[in-house]
C-alpha cells in the first residue's frame, strides 16, 4: 500500500430511542438505549487501541441521522456521515461508501457498534488485511450475518445486509470480480440483538445499564 493510502471504518448507528428493539423484554427502552450507548463507546475504544502503530492511515466515522448519536460521536473526535434518512441498513451503508470514496479513502471497513467485546487484535487483523490482489474480507456473525465487511472503493457491488448477509455478500463479491475472503474472527461472531446475547456482554456493561435505572 502506498503511504498515503487511507481506510474508513464507519459504524452505522441508529438514534438510542429506536435501538434494541428485540431487547424489549428485558430492558426498558432507557436501558436499550443506555445499552446501545455504552457499546458504541466500547467499540470506538477498542478500534483506537487496533489502529495504534498501524502503517496505514485509518479514520473512525459513524453514520447516522440521529441528533444524538452525533453529539456523541463528536464529542469522540468521529466523523460523521449522514445516513440520508436511510430507511435499513444497506442504504446507510452506501452512503458511508459514498463519502468515503469522495474523501479519498482507497478501503471501507463496515463495523456494527453493538459488538459485545471485540478484541483490539483482531480488528487490527482485519484493518490490515490487503485488499490490492482484489479481495473482500467478510466476517461472519453467529447467525450468517455480516458483523463486518472490508471492501476497495469504489465497491464494485451492493451492499446487502440482512438475514444471512454473510452468503448475499460474498456471492456478490464474486459476481463483481473480486475474491471473497472469509475471515471468523471469534470476537466479531456476537452482536447484542436478542436476550439470549445479554450473557455474551462484559459484566460491566448490564449492570452499568441497570443501575443507571434502577428506581
Amino acid at each position: 500500500m502506498s503511504g498515503t493510502a487511507k481506510r474508513l471504518v464507519a459504524i452505522p448507528m441508529k438514534d438510542p430511542r429506536d435501538a434494541k428493539t428485540r431487547l424489549g423484554l428485558a430492558l426498558s427502552p432507557e436501558q436499550r438505549g443506555d445499552l446501545a450507548l455504552t457499546l458504541f463507546r466500547a467499540t470506538v475504544t477498542r478500534l483506537r487501541e487496533a489502529v495504534t502503530g498501524c502503517a496505514t492511515r485509518i479514520d473512525l466515522a459513524v453514520v447516522t441521522g440521529s441528533p444524538a448519536i452525533c453529539g456523541v460521536a463528536e464529542s469522540l473526535g468521529l466523523n460523521v456521515i449522514d445516513d440520508a434518512g436511510a430507511p435499513s441498513l444497506s442504504p446507510a451503508v452506501e452512503a458511508a461508501a459514498d463519502w468515503a470514496t469522495d474523501q479519498g479513502y482507497e478501503a471501507l471497513c463496515v463495523l456494527p457498534g453493538d459488538l459485545a467485546a471485540p478484541d483490539p487484535a483482531e480488528l487490527a487483523l482485519l484493518l490490515a488485511h490487503p485488499l490490492d490482489a482484489g479481495t473482500a474480507v467478510i466476517c461472519p456473525a453467529k447467525d450468517l450475518g455480516t458483523n463486518a465487511l472490508l471492501v476497495p472503493l469504489p465497491c464494485p457491488f451492493a451492499f446487502a445486509y440482512g438475514a444471512k448477509s454473510t452468503i448475499r455478500h460474498r456471492r456478490a463479491a464474486e459476481a463483481a470480480g473480486l475474491t471473497p475472503v472469509m475471515m471468523p474472527l471469534g470476537s466479531l461472531r456476537i452482536d447484542i440483538d436478542t436476550v439470549e446475547d445479554l450473557h455474551h456482554l462484559p459484566a460491566g456493561h448490564l449492570r452499568r445499564t441497570r443501575q443507571e435505572h434502577a428506581q
